[in-house]
């Protein structure tokens, strides 16, 4: 449940976060400072009471918000958002075991032949230090799902897997922060590149994902072969 709001910025020329107790407090803060928001790099964004947001979590909203404009991801300290948090969640979790099976039916009827799709992802892979599962939860309601696995046999990269939003969350930029949280995470493992697959009937993902710095390369593992299978990779950044 997320309850608490945190702000980061850029104030009298340094970093600063805050986290404060509900929105009313946000707000209070906001009439009572001499803070310009709209002048000054600045970013809010819901988290639980029970968890101490860092300074990088604060640069990655705050970069999501330049790239992508506010969402319930990343919003501007003035311009609250519905609540939204993204959560570690397991397999036998019922809310996402539900998302995985909307995104495997979604799938099925892009890609009704039979051995077109690969569905995997195992308890063993999103251990501590392996991997994780993520879940979306917007106004109180599960709407998406993803996870990165990073692979033994290429050091240093993360494959992103099973990344859904339900249909009646799209278009609210969820699974972009899905995407970039999946990617933070992964880089706090170690992890500097990342891969992951789509199809050419999913138009739409494959947009999204060159939008992210996706570009297509070689096929790897299970994928080799799949002619339905698009695989795309990208370099973080900041890592070079």
């Amino acid at each position: 449940m997320v309850a608490n709001v945190a702000c980061f910025g850029m104030i009298d020329s340094h970093e600063q976060l805050t986290v404060y107790d509900g929105p009313a407090a946000l707000q209070s803060w906001l009439r009572e400072s001499n803070v310009d928001v709209d002048a000054t790099p600045s970013v809010a964004w819901w988290v639980d009471p029970h968890h101490r947001p860092t300074l990088a979590e604060g640069e990655t909203r705050l970069q999501f918000l330049g790239e992508h404009g506010s969402s319930p991801y990343a919003f501007p300290p003035n311009q609250l958002r519905d609540p939204l948090s993204i959560e570690r969640v397991t397999l036998d979790d019922v809310d996402v075991q539900m998302l995985i099976a909307q995104l495997n039916a979604e799938l099925f009827a892009r890609y009704p032949e039979p051995g077109a799709l690969i569905f995997s992802l195992d308890p063993a892979d999103i251990v501590d230090g392996t991997g994780a599962l993520l879940m979306a939860v917007h106004n109180g309601r599960p709407v998406g799902c993803g996870a990165f696995k990073l692979l033994a046999d290429q050091p240093g990269t993360a494959e992103i897997k099973r990344l859904y939003v339900a249909p009646s969350a799209r278009g609210q930029k969820i699974g972009a922060a899905l995407l970039a949280e999946l990617e933070s995470q992964a880089g706090a493992h170690g992890a500097h590149r990342f891969l992951l697959d789509a199809g050419p009937r999913q138009p739409e993902a494959l947009r999204r994902f060159e939008r992210a710095g996706y570009v297509v390369c070689e096929p790897w593992g299970e994928f080799v072969g799949k002619e339905l299978s698009i695989c795309m990779a990208k370099a973080d950044r900041t890592s070079t």
